[in-house]
């Protein structure tokens, strides 16, 4: 069955500048539009305006360039063990895949800003820490893979995050 389209008045300048930003992401600009209305759609569900979210989606990204990350609170605090980083991790991984969330980008999200990991092809690394923080969150990461049944591999100070097809979007 063919669904119905409608159009949508885009200024010239602005379907320009899309295609391009399509082009660059692998994209047709019909898949682009249609993931960006899609994840769009997901926010305002959530209660959120969506452009605002895009906006302090931007600020984030803007303050993670002068030093700021995200941190659960709970694994800053001194008496916090490696245990518990790795158990609330768990813990954010089953939460991440019961709301039907992309483990995957929270992961990268964390461990990009905190220079945790590294890319390599559909594989995440997590590097070996030894600062006490920076190894409890990753401990916090290898958690969040685990929690949300991500194939994880395990040897000597390293952990790799096997990402299949399936897992990289959801």
């Amino acid at each position: 069955m063919r669904k119905s389209r409608k159009t949508i008045g885009v200024d010239a300048e602005y379907v320009e500048l899309l295609k391009q930003i399509a082009v660059s992401r692998g994209m047709s600009i019909a898949s682009y539009l249609k993931r960006l209305i899609e994840e769009s759609v997901k926010l305002e569900e959530m209660g959120y305006f969506a452009p605002r979210a895009l906006s302090e989606r931007r600020i984030e990204l803007i303050l993670s360039k002068l030093g700021f990350t995200i941190i659960p609170w709970d694994i800053t605090s001194e008496p916090a063990s490696d245990e518990i980083a790795l158990e609330r991790g768990l813990v954010i991984g089953k939460t991440l895949r019961e709301l039907e969330l992309n483990p995957v980008e929270v992961i990268e999200l964390i461990g990009l800003s905190n220079q945790l990991i590294v890319m390599q092809g559909d594989n995440i690394i997590i590097l070996p820490q030894y600062d006490p923080l920076r190894r409890k969150l990753s401990l916090l990461l290898k958690g969040i893979a685990k929690g949300a049944g991500l194939s994880i591999m395990e040897g000597g100070e390293t952990t790799v995050i096997m990402q299949s097809r399936r897992t990289s979007v959801l």
